[in-house]
């Protein structure tokens, strides 16, 4: 099983359901995925019964183009370069739906709702070095993935107050606005690709003309902190704009099985997803109260990338 990010590169070896090993590479170090997927099968020494390869990107014709990194990688490669019977090359977030599918209450904190997820279609969303959205169908006993890049729809102001950061914004990622409006892909804010961005944006507006790049961990940790008053404002318009992002989002898809937060940002930034997010999660006009009554949670699953890559391998190998 692989799951392959913009940052972080995972190999794991599934045997009889257990993981028995676990690979870690920076995605950048890797000029050629298909030799660390051949290195892995020599040193089990067998040839795997699958391979699973979920990217952060989209699948076409069996083939993933990594979005934030420059590598591609195709089933019949993977074939080759470990003799595996069945390959598959599937994007990240179909894997991270998988991920949910046979989650219990010991994988999850619940931001709202039932202690027990419930069964039905799940929502899962996942800000890390994208923004990555999944969807885990249920019909008649069984689930389904569908694919999609639902982390590139747009965002736009929710305040007034929003106009002139969205604004300097296209000065930032002009390329990343849809036509001459203030929507951008939500992304390039919603993202740890994106947070240095929106940043840069807040700082922008606000008057201030020499900017030094920041990494987003260091504006969330200052945010934290209150040290710096644009990372202040920087977290508080992600946590909202994101908690309004999942609320629309899990109106269109109605997620009863729940809403599912995964990824880095989720991971280990947990104080971003209070009352405030809440609120923008809840607040959908006429449909408040709707949102009000959906499921959500943070996925406590640390290889979940893994764990989703697998259930989607058992449900493709019994079909």
């Amino acid at each position: 099983m692989a799951d392959i990010g913009g940052t972080n590169t995972r190999l794991g070896v599934v045997e009889n359901g257990a993981l028995t090993e676990l690979r870690k590479h920076p995605t950048g170090s890797l000029s050629d995925l298909l030799n660390a997927f051949h290195s892995l099968r020599d040193d089990v020494g067998t040839d795997p019964q699958a391979v699973v390869a979920a990217g952060a990107g989209p699948v076409q014709a069996g083939v993933i183009q990594l979005t934030n990194a420059n590598l591609d990688l195709s089933e019949a490669e993977l074939a080759e370069a470990t003799g595996a019977r069945h390959t598959y090359v599937i994007n990240d977030f179909t894997a991270a739906a998988w991920s949910v599918a046979e989650i219990t209450p010991d994988d999850i904190t619940v931001l709202q709702g039932a202690p027990t997820p419930p069964l039905g279609t799940r929502l899962v969303v996942g800000p890390g070095t994208g923004l990555g959205v999944g969807a885990l169908l249920y019909s008649e006993g069984h689930y389904h993935t569908v694919s999609g890049e639902g982390g590139h729809v747009g965002l736009a102001p929710r305040h007034r107050d929003e106009v002139d950061i969205f604004d300097a914004a296209r000065r930032i990622a002009p390329e990343c606005f849809f036509g001459d409006s203030l929507s951008l892909e939500a992304e390039m804010f919603l993202s740890g690709t994106g947070l240095p961005i929106l940043y840069r944006a807040v700082a922008m507006a606000a008057g201030q003309t020499n900017i030094s790049a920041r990494s987003a961990r260091d504006i969330l940790q200052d945010a934290r902190s209150g040290t710096d008053p644009h990372a202040v404002q920087t977290a508080a318009l992600f946590t909202t704009h994101l908690g309004a992002l999942l609320g629309d989002m899990s109106v269109t898809l109605m997620p009863i099985g729940g809403v599912f937060l995964v990824g880095g940002v989720a991971e280990k930034n947990r104080w971003l997803f209070g009352d405030s997010f809440l609120d923008a999660f809840n607040n959908g006009g006429r449909f408040s109260e709707l949102r009000r009554g959906m499921d959500l949670y943070v996925s406590e699953q640390v290889e979940f990338g893994i764990v989703g890559a697998n259930n989607f391998c058992k449900n493709a190998l019994m079909r």
